[in-house]
């Protein structure tokens, strides 16, 4: 088939931010310390574009990083470094005890044109692709990278947070290997049904017995659950595709992730 045929938008359209996971980068944030201890007054996490392994490839960049203490409050999070390949933040650790949200906040990606056709998008390559009937629109992607950091006490991480995002259900901090993990997807505080769920395990360039990803639907309550065989980190994506609802001929494509650690039996 030519190279220019019509394919799905999730073949073609922004490779980083709208592909299906397994053929494409995705947004991730990974701290240096998931636990920290009480003493300990900052961790630095990694902010970048990652395909299959959490190995930094291209840099993430936003205006919107932030971190939600557990007090509630929002701070404003600036790269201390930003580098080809990732960009780094210090995180404080200021307001004490508790669980902390690191987040890229909501990044605007490419806007790029395509069609509708009964139902589904597609992206048409050249102008001769578009069928009759198709109806031309313009798809804009949104993309989030969460994590949860504990320091010392933990605390009940509920923080009220704008757009697509995952939540933990289970506690993030005490996640351990073959016990079930359970997360739910929402758009803010409404939960969202039937949206895939991939998790990707890391570490998989070394792995003896590698564990592929993991696709699974989002029940009534938003909610996914599943168990880690292994110990080690995990990143959790969903991908929601919708009209705007203020423009029929604008689609929203969000992208959101969150990175877990899971730990071995104690």
């Amino acid at each position: 088939m030519s190279p220019y045929r019509l394919r799905p938008l999730a073949a073609c359209l922004t490779p980083l931010l709208l592909s299906a996971a397994a053929q494409a980068h995705s947004p991730y944030l990974k701290p240096n310390d998931f636990n920290p201890s009480a003493q300990r007054k900052h961790v630095t996490v990694e902010a970048s574009f990652a395909e299959g392994d959490l190995r930094p490839d291209v840099a993430m960049k936003s205006d919107a990083f932030h971190l939600v203490g557990p007090d509630g409050k929002q701070q404003p999070l600036t790269p201390a470094a930003v580098l080809k390949d990732a960009s780094y933040l210090e995180v404080p650790l200021a307001a004490g005890n508790g669980t902390y949200l690191v987040s890229s906040g909501l990044r605007k990606g490419r806007l790029a044109k395509g069609v509708l056709r009964q139902g589904q998008v597609h992206f048409a390559e050249r102008k001769d692709d578009v069928q009759p009937g198709d109806q031309p629109i313009e798809v804009q992607s949104l993309t989030r990278a969460d994590v949860y950091v504990t320091r010392g006490t933990p605390t009940a991480p509920d923080f009220s947070i704008d757009g697509v995002q995952i939540q933990p259900v289970s506690k993030p901090y005490a996640l351990y290997a073959g016990e079930t993990v359970t997360v739910r997807v929402r758009d803010g505080r409404q939960p969202l049904a039937g949206q895939a769920l991939t998790v990707i395990a890391d570490g998989q360039n070394y792995a003896s017995h590698k564990q592929p990803e993991q696709d699974y639907t989002s029940n009534a309550a938003g909610e996914v659950s599943f168990k880690p065989k292994t110990a080690g980190l995990y990143l959790l994506q969903v991908r929601v595709r919708r009209a705007s609802p203020d423009n029929p001929a604008l689609w929203l494509s969000h992208t959101a992730t969150l990175t877990v650690e899971v730990q071995p039996q104690p």
